[in-house]
């Protein structure tokens, strides 16, 4: 008779124990972490109604038949007065053309020699090539620009209460001037270096540079140095 209840009791703590599991199992809920970014400002004044596409996607800021004949080139800045913020992303955006066209000849010879290139070209490449390349670019124009006006608060974790401007600028240019930009960046480049077998070596590596940036559909990333 002992035996016999104490395997009830047995039975009864065993399915007690049970019980308490599985409410335990209700209860708890795995919860996975969500990732949450909060501007630290807020917008007090815009140009436009929305954020133009053409800050992403470039030649979606010309509409006119000749779209294919152009390349079109984006940056931005930021500044306490309006008119300052919008020339200076109107001069980025010109600069920016320089930039890319020296960071598109930079890849090709990088991808060509696979990091075995002469140290003095990668050199230049790297501290005077996008600076020189500005003087070949002419014939751009800025095409549209876009502002907003940012009242940053310490309230949202903002350093400090600021109100400034972030501006866009859209710039364009003619294939055809690009393509005279690239072969005189080209030509720049060859001429600075007095090794004649490195000179041969570089043209032959670089080749028709000028037509292969213009088939470059999107924005070339350019590198920003350390």
């Amino acid at each position: 008779m002992k035996k016999i209840l104490s395997l009830v009791m047995l039975l009864s703590l065993v399915s007690f124990v049970g019980c308490g599991s599985k409410e335990k199992k209700e209860v708890v809920k795995v919860v996975e972490p969500s990732v949450q970014t909060q501007p630290d400002f807020i917008i007090q004044e815009m140009s436009a109604k929305n954020y133009p596409k053409w800050i992403k996607s470039p030649d979606k800021g010309d509409k006119s038949k000749f779209r294919k004949k152009n390349r079109y080139f984006v940056n931005s800045s930021e500044h306490a007065s309006k008119r300052l913020c919008l020339k200076s992303a109107e001069a980025r955006a010109t600069a920016h053309v320089a930039g890319e066209i020296a960071q598109f000849i930079k890849n090709t010879y990088a991808e060509a020699t696979q990091g075995g290139g002469d140290e003095d070209v990668s050199e230049y490449m790297q501290e005077q090539l996008a600076q020189e390349t500005q003087a070949f670019v002419v014939g751009s124009r800025v095409l549209r620009t876009f502002w907003e006006k940012r009242f940053y608060k310490e309230e949202l974790g903002a350093e400090e209460d600021k109100r400034i401007f972030s501006c866009f600028a859209l710039v364009r240019i003619s294939k055809k001037n690009l393509a005279k930009a690239v072969k005189a960046a080209q030509a720049k480049l060859l001429n600075g270096i007095e090794d004649p077998e490195v000179k041969k070596k570089t043209d032959k590596i670089i080749g028709d540079v000028a037509e292969a940036f213009n088939k470059v559909n999107k924005p070339v990333v350019i590198e920003q140095e350390e």
